[in-house]
């Protein structure tokens, strides 16, 4: 919208089509050929593919006696296998197989429970469905990024420069802070380009399918929603809202967290746009509050849940992410910020539409770091894309000013005399050292995760095939519900093989999650008395006790010695036992 009487700048054409209605100025659809579409899409696809390739090689080359996971980050993630398998088996809700408790199953971890219906659909296992869904994921995400890129550069070398910053970006935060600096809370987070995937494209793509996912449908979110801002009153503005909607709906299923993220961006967006035309922008207002307004049955869905379902109510209290000391966003997101500044004076000298189309990148930018500290427990989650503008912003930067500077410096004009050497091959030269600059540590964490899964496979991401051959036998052997006491690594992957509730096994699933892992380690320690050992059975209604390397390794405890436990499976690695009063 602009200032005055926006509508009046429109004049539609009898036969013109939706895309042709917003192209009129200010943030709208971008002029995009087939072939360079065709080049997005070949580059995305093969990017996505080579995320992949660490995953397929720990497959292919897992050692004999051994199983891969299909996890890469935290052994945690089997949350979210045990979520495909529940959706794989037909369910729409979910179950928390993390933790004791009893609890009504609710319609949350929605993506994953329909990435298990995808994969039954199709015919594949609940790991196969998890990488399809990373790979779809990424692909989504990288043409997302793409779309926004093009949308506000018009010129395609800085558009696909700002493409590539956002497929392969990373930053310099890679030490931790003096420890008097580092905030409690927040010390699993840091160095964020080594530990906060969530901070960039690339570590997020690598990782996590959620991620990428709600990244895309945010980027639609905002693109749509300013598009049909440009676009007149009429089908095509109804059409794009009802996208915007939609990929807003989406992002509540995928990623419920981050929907104050788009909304406050917008929010504050509109919110300058009034100030600048001094007046309120009543349509455009009614029109975000109707997208966002589209997820309020969700959003009350959820709420009724976590105040009525005491498990999802301490999952909530629990999941608490808070954002690292500023100086590490600084740190990671300097190579692209600082020559996002050095383009902010070129960007003042702009004509108003496109000056315009960059004040939106700059307010996501501020409204992102108020919210990163802003007092609710997943402050840093609203880092989630904040990499795309920035991108935008550098890539701007380094055609429109950085370079250009360069080029007048005294060293190139002495090598532009040469004849080897003309500006344009120079320019191209001067970018790819940027985007080399720019990457370094992803290459690394990309390396690092090949080492991991294909020569260093460690214990538990590979498991020892014993050790799923006592979980498969509790699969069958179990009834429904079973109740199963084992160390936190093991709790953390049985419900993905059994389907049973585990003691412990999550940081935010299990209710009371460090008083658990205490207790379990505590049950398998020599020093513990048989007497405290029964009253804790006998508490939680244990139905089995699993004992392998994990439970081994927190003591001496041989439970094969203890009157009030029988054994009911065993192989050389592993054994599981059922309390004798309860048998």
């Amino acid at each position: 919208m602009s200032k005055g009487q926006p509508n009046q700048a429109y004049t539609r054409e009898p036969n013109s089509t939706c895309s042709d209605q917003v192209r009129s100025g200010g943030v709208s659809a971008p002029v995009i050929s087939r072939r360079e579409w065709g080049g997005a899409v070949g580059v995305a696809a093969a990017w996505a593919a080579l995320l992949l390739l660490p995953y397929l090689l720990g497959h292919w080359l897992s050692p004999a006696g051994s199983v891969y996971t299909g996890l890469l980050q935290n052994v945690e993630d089997s949350t979210y296998l045990s979520a495909i398998v529940q959706g794989h088996g037909g369910a729409w809700v979910y179950r928390d197989l993390f933790t004791l408790e009893p609890h009504t199953p609710a319609f949350i971890e929605g993506f994953y429970l329909f990435l298990g219906h995808l994969g039954r659909w199709l015919g594949l296992s609940v790991v196969d469905a998890w990488h399809l869904g990373r790979f779809l994921s990424n692909i989504a995400a990288f043409l997302a990024a793409f779309l926004f890129a093009a949308t506000f550069l018009r010129q395609q070398g800085a558009r696909w420069t700002a493409y590539l910053l956002a497929l392969a970006g990373s930053g310099w935060d890679m030490v931790r802070l003096p420890q008097t600096w580092e905030w409690t809370r927040a010390a699993e987070a840091v160095p964020i380009d080594l530990k906060m995937p969530e901070a960039h494209l690339f570590y997020s793509a690598l990782t996590y399918p959620h991620f990428t996912s709600g990244i895309a449908c945010i980027l639609l979110f905002f693109l749509l929603l300013l598009y049909a801002y440009n676009a007149p009153p009429g089908r095509c503005r109804w059409l794009l809202l009802a996208g915007a909607g939609a990929a807003n709906l989406a992002l509540a299923v995928i990623y419920p967290f981050l929907i104050l993220l788009p909304a406050a961006v917008m929010g504050g967006y509109l919110l300058l746009r009034m100030r600048q035309a001094r007046r309120i922008l009543w349509r455009a207002g009614l029109e975000l509050a109707g997208t966002l307004l589209l997820s309020a049955p969700l959003y009350l869905y959820y709420f009724g849940v976590i105040q009525t379902n005491d498990v999802y109510r301490a999952w909530n209290a629990q999941a608490i992410t808070l954002s690292p000391h500023p100086l590490h966003y600084l740190l990671t997101y300097a190579p692209l910020l600082l020559p996002a500044l050095a383009g902010w004076r070129t960007q003042r000298r702009l004509e108003a539409n496109e000056r315009r189309k960059f004040t939106f990148l700059w307010v996501w930018l501020g409204v992102a770091a108020l919210l990163l500290y802003l007092p609710i427990p997943p402050q840093r989650r609203f880092v989630e894309g904040l990499q795309i503008p920035l991108s935008v912003l550098a890539a701007y930067g380094l055609t429109e000013t950085v370079i250009p500077w360069l080029l007048q410096t005294r060293l190139l004009q002495a090598l532009l005399r040469r004849p080897r050497y003309q500006p344009a091959s120079l320019r191209r030269l001067l970018l790819l050292l940027a985007l080399l600059g720019n990457s370094i540590v992803s290459a690394y964490l990309y390396l690092g995760a090949l080492a991991t899964l294909t020569l260093i496979q460690p214990y538990p991401l590979f498991r020892p095939q014993a050790e799923i051959a006592a979980m498969t036998w509790l699969r069958h052997a179990g009834g429904p519900g079973d109740r199963v006491l084992a160390s936190y690594w093991t709790g953390s992957y049985l419900p993905v093989i059994t389907g049973d509730a585990v003691f412990v096994g999550h940081l935010y699933e299990t209710v009371d999650f460090a008083v658990r892992k205490a207790e379990a380690e505590q049950f398998f320690a020599a020093t513990t008395s048989d007497a405290w050992r029964q009253q804790l059975l006998a508490q939680h209604g244990i139905d089995y006790v699993f004992y392998g390397p994990a439970e081994h390794d927190l003591g001496d405890f041989n439970p094969a010695r203890a009157p009030y436990l029988r054994l009911v499976w065993q192989d050389k690695m592993a054994a599981i036992y059922a309390p004798v009063d309860q048998r």
